[in-house]
């Protein structure tokens, strides 16, 4: 890997253990390297840990895309380029290479399927881009209660109640 990836794991007190997850909030972000800011990229609800580990993916390659556009895009048709240096730091050739390696991927999936969080991180001169997984927790399901016994509706008093329509017909002179 190269200098500018630097993957993070949440400490062991913030791994809750979890026995199944019914999804997975992903979200790829953009810091200031002041740590400032934070700019939300995009978000992604994921139903499975396959689910949100083929989404970070898929997004990896989207980044590497945006910070690294072919030359001739459309849209910098009249910008002027020049040849970065070998000692600059290359987000978009960490992105893709994550992206690429199945053996990265693999790992992110049984991260994700242990309940973990998942974070990959890299690093440009000026700003911090960040893929993020956190399973969100499954919510108890309420203690079975007893049937309601059937009975009869109670009785309301005349005029009140559902509106019925008049027996007979009607007629107007």
């Amino acid at each position: 890997m190269s200098p500018a990836v630097l993957t993070l794991a949440p400490p062991a007190s913030a791994r809750a253990p979890m026995r199944s997850p019914i999804a997975f909030r992903c979200e790829a972000t953009a810091h200031d390297l002041s740590g400032s800011r934070e700019v939300l990229l995009a978000t992604y609800r994921g139903r499975s840990p396959r689910l949100a580990a083929r989404w970070l993916r898929a997004e990896a390659h989207r980044l590497a895309r945006l910070l690294s556009p072919a030359p001739d895009a459309l849209f910098l048709r009249d910008a002027p380029l020049t040849a970065a240096g070998p000692d600059v730091p290359r987000p978009d050739a960490a992105l893709r290479a994550w992206a690429e390696d199945d053996r990265a991927y693999e790992h992110t999936l049984r991260s994700l399927a242990t309940g973990r969080a998942f974070i990959f991180t890299v690093t440009d001169s000026d700003a911090r881009y960040s893929l993020r997984v956190y399973p969100l927790p499954t919510r108890r399901p309420a203690p079975p209660q007893a049937p309601v016994p059937a009975r009869c509706p109670p009785h309301s008093p005349a005029g009140t109640g559902r509106h019925r329509r008049p027996r007979g017909r009607r007629t107007f002179r």
